[in-house]
């Protein structure tokens, strides 16, 4: 981000001499104080892309998968980091758009949407978001923002169903004493969905108990607390990455193989946690979402904003990959990983322009699994 406020406090010096000169334009229509941004000096467009952390695996596939797009397409990117705050996500946009960014794809909305569609419709700056879904938020101002023209629309997978299929796969494998594991509930909608999903259940099965919930920021203390107190345990339904937050305490207690784990954005060592037994499903893909999201971004930062009948903007729902053995997985990550993004420019090309169909992108991109990976690239 150090470039970035650099290139905020170029753009504030340029805004004040336009100010002292009585230059600047007029403010586009609907867009508030602020000017539409314009391309940069090389005729790209910008677009920041917010994450709630920049150096794990799934960061760097969402990245890389989207970069395909924005090279193609002479776009810019750069990121940064939302984390746990939300009020560092407002920053974050506010940021973006003081240094006159085009576009904004949020992989962290949150329940402070409206306040960021607030922000970019002030500046002419559009957003969209993948991964978290906000539609099915009761909580997240939604409505408040389908129909406003600054917001591209989201993309998401259908968070209950993958952990319903998970938990109950728990069941079937002999799941009795279970525990869930994550951050606190209100802080991200789908992890939210996750364990709501997973906790029912849980609750709905005969002779199984839920004997402890480790819901903290301090994931891997959570998560020993959980081994140390409930040696009993045989499976952890975890809402977020398991592999640096319960695969050690596991095997510090010696329960790696007699404890049934699940893990969401796969980083390093995934796939060796699943060979040796410790991790049992793996739910990756998100860096697909993303690239739809782009999509959708794209096409309204160009004058082609994507609507659904009613005006409002399109909310798409993707399913995930969930990998049940290292096998799988070493699949899923030989076609859909940062050195082998989901999707092509090609592919994706006719869903860019003025003709381009709302329709027709949504049912490509509901198409989206193992197999239809596997039928595209030829394995």
């Amino acid at each position: 981000m150090k470039k970035l406020i650099a290139l905020i406090t170029v753009v504030a010096m340029c805004v004040g001499i336009l100010a002292a000169c009585g230059g600047g334009g007029t403010a586009p229509a609907g867009s508030g104080s602020g000017a539409a941004p314009a391309p940069s000096a090389d005729g790209k467009l910008k677009v920041g892309i917010i994450l709630y952390d920049d150096s794990c695996q799934w960061a760097k596939d969402i990245v890389a998968s989207v970069k395909v797009l924005a090279d193609e397409l002479g776009v810019e990117i750069e990121t940064a980091i939302g984390g746990t705050d939300p009020s560092v996500t407002k920053e974050d946009v506010q940021n973006f758009a003081a240094a006159g960014y085009n576009g904004i794809l949020n992989l962290h909305p949150g329940t402070i949407m409206p306040e960021l569609v607030d922000i970019c419709e002030q500046y002419g700056m559009y957003i969209a978001t993948s991964n978290d879904p906000i539609s099915t938020n009761p909580n997240s101002g939604y409505d408040e923002i389908k129909d406003n023209p600054y917001f591209a629309g989201e993309v998401w997978e259908d968070e209950s169903k993958t952990a319903t299929e998970i938990a109950e796969d728990m069941i079937a494998k002999g799941a009795k004493k279970v525990a869930l594991h994550g951050f606190p509930e209100g802080l991200a909608s789908q992890m939210d969905q996750r364990l709501i999903a997973a906790r029912a259940a849980f609750e709905n099965a005969d002779g199984v108990e839920i004997v402890a919930e480790g819901l903290d920021f301090d994931k891997a203390g959570a998560a020993k607390n959980i081994v140390d107190q409930h040696p009993e345990v045989d499976a952890i339904f975890s809402s977020v990455e398991t592999v640096s937050t319960v695969y050690q305490p596991l095997n510090d207690a010696g329960l790696a193989e007699k404890v049934i784990l699940n893990c969401y954005d796969p980083s390093e060592g995934t796939l060796e946690a699943m060979q040796d037994g410790t991790i049992n499903y793996v739910v990756s893909g998100t860096c697909a979402d993303s690239m739809i999201a782009f999509i959708l971004l794209y096409n309204a930062m160009t004058g082609n904003r994507m609507t659904n009948d009613d005006g409002s903007s399109p909310s798409i729902q993707m399913s995930y990959l969930i990998s049940k053995s290292p096998e799988e997985y070493e699949e899923a990550r030989a076609l859909c990983s940062d050195e082998h993004p989901p999707f092509t420019y090609e592919e994706l090309k006719p869903f860019i322009g003025a003709d381009a169909s709302l329709a027709d992108l949504t049912a490509f991109a509901q198409k989206f699994s193992l197999e239809d990976l596997k039928t595209r690239f030829g394995q």
